[in-house]
């Protein structure tokens, strides 16, 4: 012992090589497991890892991001279509409304027409007579007055009025769409009911004689049916005109 003394610097070496030497085993180690488990243990490896990692990061978000702009794109085409296709139904169904091709039902009012009670049986002067008794006149009164109210569709004993009926008086019988139809004349039309009631009923208008001989009446009905126009529809000389040529031709007029 007596020979280390004042000899300090031995211990210290010592201890310093013995640490190393630990630290030199540990790094061993943890480069043996690395190669184990395949990763790069030289800086340049592992930047190069790095790399790609950052590089299929950033392509995957590319793709997320592409992905979503689809689903986004196809959405809004599904949802454009939908639109497009009950727009289309919507406007083929009113259509069909509007030219009596199809049977309707609403609430609206029904309107009586027949003959005057009050006639006095004994009465044998024809022009008198003709004041008691419901004509073509009377009906296409009723029937101009409601449409002017706002009706949506209007019959006349089942007979469909369209853009092209006629109601009118031939001999002793009334014709409506040509076809011969005998009172009580029903008209059935569908429309808001306090504006159709308040057209008729109001004093001074249309019915305003007829009530006063007790030939009419007008209720309201809740469900009313009115079928379809079962004529012909065909157009034999009419042709339909693009908006824009008829355009066209109103500005080469105005010329």
């Amino acid at each position: 012992m007596s020979s280390y003394r004042g000899k300090t610097w031995v211990f210290q070496v010592t201890a310093l090589c013995i640490v190393l030497g630990m630290l030199l085993a540990l790094s061993l180690k943890t480069q043996r497991q690395a190669a184990n488990e395949g990763v790069p243990n030289r800086l340049p490896a592992l930047r190069a890892a790095f790399s790609a990692t950052k590089q299929e990061n950033l392509q995957l978000r590319k793709e997320l991001a592409d992905y979503k702009q689809r689903n986004e794109d196809l959405a809004r085409q599904q949802a454009a279509g939908l639109t497009g296709a009950k727009s289309l139904e919507r406007t083929l169904n009113e259509s069909k409304m509007l030219a009596g091709t199809v049977a309707v039902r609403g609430a609206g009012i029904v309107v009586t027409l027949h003959d005057s009670p009050k006639l006095d049986p004994t009465e044998t002067r024809a022009d008198v007579i003709e004041n008691y008794v419901v004509h073509d006149t009377d009906i296409r009164a009723i029937v101009d007055e409601l449409f002017a109210s706002g009706a949506e569709a209007i019959s006349i004993n089942d007979q469909r009025l369209i853009a092209n009926s006629s109601v009118r008086c031939v001999g002793p019988v009334v014709l409506v769409n040509s076809v011969q139809v005998a009172p009580p004349y029903v008209i059935r039309a569908i429309g808001k009911q306090s504006v159709l009631d308040k057209a008729l009923t109001l004093p001074g208008g249309v019915a305003d004689a007829l009530f006063l001989l007790d030939m009419v009446e007008v209720r309201k009905q809740q469900d009313i049916l009115i079928p379809a126009y079962a004529g012909s529809t065909r157009f034999n000389v009419a042709q339909p005109v693009a908006a824009s040529k008829e355009k066209a031709k109103v500005i080469r007029r105005e010329r």
